[in-house]
């Protein structure tokens, strides 16, 4: 099944969405959750398209739309490749209508957000502690503060979450919510990326009802131990493996107001936008420097002057700096630090502690400025690894030869 482009570009022209988009991750009517391990978190939210109600109509147009040209073309245990170029389309359109390169940076990043979310509480030592296995399977708790803002992803109300809407209405005819959030995050980082990246999809996922203990299984932004307890020791995969998926922040951003850590891993909103190796380049390059917020548990860093929207959690600097037992350093003294007191005093590598993680950065930010070959030869491996834990051996191959025609 393939959806013509002219036929989701022409529906979204009229939509005329330009600079009435609201912002993806305003501030939230909701209290979050607290607990002992995320209550410091604030709520976020990825709001619809558009407010104005005229321009929603005429989204859920677009929709009704591919609802009916994908009848009969793809079977209930089948998905043909059309399908899944299809919701790249739909979702490369939606992405480029966004005018802001700030509010298209966290869009994009949010999709990108709800899979990882999914697939980061896999463990592969549950089962033998009697719980759920998780990974990818369909199932966040939506409630819980570590997944603060991702309910305004997916929420019941068509109206407001569009992009559950093109599942519940669209593409929930052929696929589990587990197969479409992978789907759908694999297909915006391939848009956002300035080159072909082939990253393979199959499907075949189940959906969980519940999963009580994922949601304590999210890293948390403290120091490279919450990495290499989700990353290695739960989800089985190497320090180059979540290096490459680290560089997924590549995209999008944070905001004081909702999680306290504002500003993009990046150096400009546009850059945000644009799946690359620059989170590489800046976290090896600039110089870094702590940054402490009142109310806000954790640090994170910062470089340039106050007004410079910029940021990297512990978790990012933790990959080339060892920063797990002091922070008050800078990563790059040949910079400006903009600290007097930091300015003499260099972080040192985690050549030592972490000397896998440290020789993935560096090879991931080799070459030229637009040579991201390294990181486009792994970052495909890495999400393989993790959106497909727990089903190795039952996902299919997307159909070619027209055999999901019914």
């Amino acid at each position: 099944m393939k959806i013509s482009t002219i036929c989701i570009l022409s529906l979204l022209a009229k939509l005329q969405l330009g600079d009435s988009i609201g912002c993806p991750f305003s501030s939230s009517d909701h209290d979050v959750p607290c607990d002992e391990t995320h209550g410091h978190l604030r709520s976020r939210r990825l709001a619809s398209l558009s407010e104005d109600p005229d321009t929603r109509e005429k989204l859920a147009a677009i929709i009704e739309e591919q609802k009916r040209l994908l009848q009969g073309t793809t079977g209930p245990d089948c998905i043909a490749q059309g399908t899944y170029d299809n919701l790249r389309e739909t979702l490369g359109a939606m992405t480029d209508s966004i005018a802001d390169a700030g509010e298209r940076g966290h869009f994009i990043g949010g999709l990108v957000r709800l899979a990882a979310h999914d697939f980061m509480d896999f463990d592969q030592n549950a089962a033998s502690l009697g719980q759920e296995i998780g990974g990818s399977d369909g199932c966040i708790d939506f409630d819980h503060a570590a997944n603060a803002g991702l309910s305004r992803l997916w929420c019941d109300d068509p109206v407001a979450c569009p992009f559950k809407a093109l599942y519940d209405d669209v593409f929930g005819e052929v696929m589990s919510k587990a197969d479409f959030w992978v789907a759908s995050a694999t297909a915006v980082i391939q848009n956002a990326a300035p080159s072909t990246i082939d990253i393979p999809f199959r499907w075949g996922r189940v959906d969980s009802v519940s999963c009580p203990t994922s949601s304590v299984r999210i890293p948390e932004p403290v120091d490279c131990g919450s990495n290499e307890a989700a990353f290695i020791d739960r989800m089985g995969l190497t320090w180059t493996d979540a290096v490459a998926l680290l560089g997924a922040h590549t995209l999008g951003g944070g905001h004081a107001e909702f999680s306290g850590h504002p500003g993009t891993w990046v150096d400009d909103a546009e850059e945000s936008t644009i799946f690359d190796k620059r989170y590489y380049t800046e976290l090896m390059t600039r110089g870094w420097r702590p940054r402490f917020t009142p109310g806000v548990p954790d640090n994170d860093w910062t470089w340039g002057g106050n007004q410079r929207d910029v940021m990297m959690l512990n978790i990012d600097i933790c990959l080339f700096f060892d920063i797990d037992n002091d922070v008050n350093c800078c990563t790059n003294i040949n910079e400006q630090c903009n600290n007097n007191t930091l300015q003499n005093t260099p972080c040192r590598t985690n050549a030592v502690k972490h000397p896998e993680a440290h020789d993935a950065v560096h090879w991931f930010a080799n070459g030229g400025r637009n040579n991201n070959d390294a990181f486009f030869e792994h970052f495909p491996i890495a999400w393989e690894k993790a959106t497909e834990n727990g089903h190795d051996s039952t996902l299919n191959e997307l159909a070619t030869d027209g055999s999901c025609e019914v």
